[in-house]
């Protein structure tokens, strides 16, 4: 029973520790982990475009691009705060716990503003600074999730991570459609005032989970829930990495090593390219916009696009348990390609009936697991310099902002809705791109490999305990035990 047991936790989990102890620990590390990052993730961020086609638009008097411009301030905003949240995750002078509380409340201040605006212009204010503050949120849990994570481990709860993010513009539609109905006028506000009040109000008790229990990384780990043997355990078990907080000298010859190898290059050029094209639909909006084009009913035009949201968090688990099981990733950015491609071409004949569209906007929703495999991706292949991953990750998401802000003006502005004619052209273009960039990275992983620890010189790590007290009494990695990188 219990080999069936594992054999059926392997498929869908991920294969489970030998030991005992580990097991139980990795159970708590889930709970706690997985829990927060889930919770903290893009709820207030996916609610704009609901807001905006329930009664927004006409209430705040969004004009020709102005929707446009907000998302453009929002990027704008998340592309300035991606390295310095970086650094101060990876400086080990700002703990964790403290750090993404500190921003979930922030912007669920920043959320509840949005509920009193009247003007564009008050929106893309709002929405800039409150970006500031989720820029934290994305690169930084998959910092966080490949800190505490064997490779092994890492693909699927990257998943549960990224699929969170879809679970909330899923709860997000629900709520704004069960709003229209029951809350619509209420007290004088609007539904569309309500769901950034409710959002706001939720966003309190999940911060001061976060700053009660979230245990920080395995090197500074002094969560009250975790025994002192369950601590040691925490990073003897993970493959050997420096650890020390950051000063001007470590940060120069960090920089040093970066530009010096493909890795960096390559993973933030893929994400770069793959993400406006694979998340084409949830990004601009593609299925609210015509649904509120093609005459359904508001509530309509909040509970369909679940659909979509449905097959994209599906789609992301099932890609990412045939990625952990086979290594497969560049056959995944191919998969993900060709069903972006299909939603595309379709769009561009445009005439396929309402049956069609719905089919072309939801096979589009597969795209979304390239956020989960190529960060999985990047966070194993840079496990040997903790800088150079913190980096590269933080650089993959920052880019591709940088990407974005033209991108979406030029190729999706919202006056060429529904159709974005020349957004699917500029899908089929980049996506191919993409896919080309996924196989330069196989390439150079065999010819220039990265020099990551083996499974013996791990599991001698953890036999020699692997780590030692410094001078101010938390646990760092013994330098003999860090392997220089070779590309």
């Amino acid at each position: 029973m219990g080999a069936v047991r594992d054999r059926i936790e392997t498929v869908f989990w991920g294969r489970p520790p030998k030991d005992a102890k580990e097991r139980r620990l990795l159970v708590k590390l889930d709970l706690v982990i997985l829990s927060y990052v889930s919770l903290a993730t893009y709820l207030d961020r996916a609610n704009l475009a609901n807001a905006y086609v329930s009664g927004m638009k006409e209430d705040v008097d969004f004009q020709g691009n102005d929707y446009t411009y907000a998302g453009s301030m929002f990027t704008a905003g998340y592309i300035i705060g991606q390295w310095p949240s970086a650094l101060i995750l990876s400086s080990g002078r700002v703990p964790p716990r403290v750090w993404f509380p500190f921003c979930v409340f922030a912007w669920g201040l920043l959320t509840l503003g949005l509920a009193f605006v009247t003007t564009p212009h008050q929106v893309w204010g709002i929405r800039f600074v409150q970006a500031l503050f989720e820029a934290s949120t994305f690169s930084g849990t998959h910092y966080i999730l490949g800190s505490w994570y064997k490779d092994h481990e890492l693909g699927k709860r990257t998943a549960i991570f990224t699929s969170a993010a879809q679970l909330g513009t899923l709860f997000s539609g629900l709520m704004q459609g069960a709003i229209i109905s029951t809350l619509d006028g209420h007290s004088g506000k609007a539904g569309w005032q309500w769901l950034f009040i409710i959002d706001a109000i939720l966003t309190i008790p999940i911060a001061a989970y976060g700053f009660l229990m979230f245990p920080d990384t395995p090197q500074t780990v002094k969560a009250f829930w975790l025994s002192e043997d369950e601590r040691a355990l925490c990073l003897s078990r993970l493959p050997p990495t420096p650890h020390a907080k950051l000063t001007m000298g470590l940060f120069t010859s960090s920089l040093k090593r970066i530009v010096s190898t493909w890795r960096f290059y390559l993973f933030t050029l893929l994400f770069t390219i793959s993400a406006t094209s694979f998340e084409k639909v949830g990004v601009y909006s593609e299925f609210s916009l015509w649904l509120k084009a093609a005459g359904y009913a508001t509530e309509l035009v909040d509970y369909y696009p679940c659909i979509f949201t449905a097959v994209a968090v599906v789609g992301t688990y099932v890609l990412t348990v045939w990625t952990d099981a086979t290594g497969q990733r560049f056959a995944a950015n191919a998969v993900m390609y060709a069903s972006v491609a299909l939603s595309a071409i379709l769009l561009l004949a445009w005439n396929i009936g309402d049956g069609g569209h719905f089919f072309a906007y939801c096979v589009g929703g597969l795209g979304y697991g390239g956020q989960a495999i190529n960060f999985a991706w990047a966070n194993t292949m840079c496990r040997d310099d903790e800088v150079l991953r913190a980096i590269t990750l933080s650089s993959m998401n920052l880019f591709s902002n940088v990407w974005a802000l033209w991108y979406g003006i030029v190729c999706w502005p919202v006056v060429s809705a529904p159709k974005f004619r020349n957004g699917q052209i500029a899908t089929l273009v980049t996506g191919a791109a993409g896919v080309a960039i996924a196989a330069a990275i196989v390439y150079c992983s065999r010819r220039f490999p990265p020099a990551l620890p083996s499974e013996d010189e791990i599991a001698a790590h953890r036999a020699e305990g692997g780590y030692v007290e410094d001078a101010e009494g938390e646990k760092a990695v013994e330098a003999v035990a860090v392997m220089p990188a070779r590309a």
